[in-house]
């Protein structure tokens, strides 16, 4: 059976018009009409009633249509998993921060799975400029690091998540609720993560204008550890919204609202080669959706 045929037939059924037909499958209208015809002699019956321009199905081709549909849509399912499996990897080896992996990776993951079920992905954590020198000795197929760029590099920006202050829900500065002046912070404990990002140099430059040097009582490089000893009342910290969003849900946290002209946004982006060829992996993790 010519799958060309059925298709031709399921086409000038849908569209009633065999003139209609031929522009949707970019072929002259005697090519459909043979096809049709040529249908017709495989299936040993006569599929429509022709009347000048119009035409109207006969009852062997009113039979015919809905296996017709099912064949067609099954060579198309067909079609798309073997060139899908040609195309993807059994293994993706994916590149990220702790923290991207931590807050990040498990929604995007779940989908993926769905998407993807017969592809094995192997996370590999690490800082940033890790990251980059793996995806450039091809250690990681691509990377999610924070905003950066190289020559050799692809750089899409995936997500930009405000950097926002929070506090133990029992901190004075939760019990006032209301916004602060970001002067005010200079009269409480500040726990800083990741001190070499650029969000950091951002918050140095914004106490910097203040004329005032940040109350620092602890530095930490793991952002789970920043929190659990903001959760306790230790101090204060900066971290952004995404890592956040469970613990405002439970309460846990409270946000705190600051007046400040410095507008600071943790960045995240799909890193990978130049030379990397698109597949349907790239394309998934390229969109901004998944992050949000």
């Amino acid at each position: 059976m010519n799958i060309e045929n059925m298709e031709a037939f399921v086409f000038v059924v849908h569209l009633g018009s065999f003139n209609k037909a031929a522009e949707a499958l970019f072929l002259s209208q005697p090519s459909v009409t043979a096809r049709i015809r040529s249908l017709e002699n495989e299936m040993n019956v006569k599929l429509f009633h022709r009347n000048g321009r119009y035409i109207q199905l006969t009852e062997g081709g009113k039979k015919l249509i809905p296996y017709a549909e099912k064949i067609l849509q099954s060579y198309r399912e067909a079609t798309y998993k073997m060139n899908q499996h040609i195309a993807l990897p059994e293994e993706v080896r994916i590149g990220c921060s702790i923290s991207i992996s931590n807050y990040l990776l498990p929604g995007i993951l779940e989908k993926f799975r769905v998407r993807f079920p017969d592809t094995r992905v192997k996370i590999l954590s690490y800082p940033s400029e890790q990251i980059m020198t793996r995806i450039l000795d091809e250690e990681v197929d691509f990377g999610l690091v924070r905003t950066t760029t190289h020559p050799r590099m692809v750089s899409k920006t995936m997500l930009s998540t405000p950097i926002g202050l929070y506090c133990a829900p029992g901190h004075p500065l939760a019990l006032r609720n209301e916004k602060i002046k970001a002067e005010e912070l200079r009269e409480h404990e500040i726990i800083f993560y990741d001190h070499l990002s650029e969000e950091w140099l951002l918050l140095v430059k914004m106490f910097e204008s203040m004329q005032t040097r940040p109350n620092i009582i602890f530095e930490v490089d793991n952002m789970e550890t920043a929190k659990r000893l903001v959760e306790i009342g230790t101090g204060v910290c900066f971290l952004p919204e995404y890592s956040a969003r469970m613990e405002i849900q439970s309460k846990a946290l409270y946000q705190i609202q600051v007046e400040t002209e410095a507008d600071i946004h943790a960045r995240v982006s799909l890193m990978y080669l130049k030379e990397k060829d698109e597949n349907p992996v790239l394309e998934f993790f390229s969109d901004k959706d998944l992050y949000q």
